[in-house]
């Protein structure tokens, strides 16, 4: 049995990487994912990794270590997201509901790519992430792609996103 201050020191551990991941600058770690509360609808924030291993080893390590489960469960749902991991080449495609499902319905993988896919693709997430950006920055009403001359704005907007809503 954990006791609760091993508890506390785990939890405290999970969210520092938390901060961390989703403080880097995405042009030097291009891969990422925003995970959401399917309960109460909450998102989380980008989270950017190197390579998608780094990426899947956060997702079973930090994603699943914030949510407190007991290791057997933990176990079950690692399985699962190395299972759909497994069968992923291109993160832009990856089956979201089934990581999701992965997830035992207690995190929902909201988007999943590169950083170059959430500046210029089509998509729920990345154009009102767009939007959102353009209008923080007066930059007019449009969700089209990040014009080279918008990345580094860009770029601070995803790390104030991520600080507004890391409350770990």
């Amino acid at each position: 049995m954990v006791s609760e201050s091993e508890n506390e020191s785990s939890y405290a551990r999970y969210a520092a990487a938390y901060r961390e991941a989703a403080g880097r600058d995405p042009r030097d770690f291009p891969f990422g994912y925003l995970a959401g509360d399917p309960a109460s609808g909450a998102r989380g924030c980008f989270v950017w990794f190197a390579t998608t291993g780094e990426l899947i080893d956060f997702m079973i390590d930090t994603e699943v270590g914030l949510l407190q489960f007991d290791e057997p469960d933990a176990n079950v749902i690692a399985a699962g997201i190395r299972r759909v991991m497994a069968r992923t080449f291109d993160l832009s495609r990856a089956p979201r509901d089934e990581l999701t499902e992965a997830f035992c319905g207690w995190c929902e993988i909201l988007w999943l790519g590169t950083f170059g896919n959430l500046c210029s693709r089509g998509g729920d997430v990345q154009t009102s992430v767009r939007l959102a950006f353009r209008r923080a920055r007066s930059l007019g009403e449009h969700a089209g792609p990040i014009a080279d001359d918008e990345v580094d704005a860009f770029v601070e907007f995803l790390r104030e996103l991520a600080m507004a809503s890391v409350e770990l």
